[in-house]
C-alpha cells in the first residue's frame, strides 16, 4: 500500500432505519497521516458512519474498504 492510497476508502455509502435514510451515497477518503473531524447536529449520522466503518453497523448498500479489505467480510 502507498502512501497516497487511502487507508480508509467508503464508497456509495447508504446508511438507513426503516425508510429513514441516514447516508445516501456516501463517498470518502482518508490518508495516510490524515486528520479529519466529522460535525454534524444530533441525528445527522456521524454515530452511524463511525459504526459502519469499524463493522458496528451494515451499511444497506456500498462498500467500506480499511487498509484496502473489505469491512463486510472482515
Amino acid at each position: 500500500m502507498s502512501a497516497e492510497e487511502p487507508i480508509i476508502r467508503i464508497r456509495g455509502l447508504r446508511n438507513q432505519f426503516g425508510d429513514f435514510v441516514v447516508h445516501e451515497n456516501l463517498d470518502l477518503d482518508v490518508r495516510r497521516g490524515e486528520i479529519i473531524g466529522v460535525v454534524g447536529g444530533s441525528g445527522s449520522g456521524k454515530s452511524v458512519l463511525m459504526r459502519a466503518i469499524i463493522g458496528l453497523g451494515r451499511p444497506a448498500a456500498g462498500s467500506i474498504l480499511l487498509f484496502g479489505e473489505d469491512v463486510a467480510t472482515m
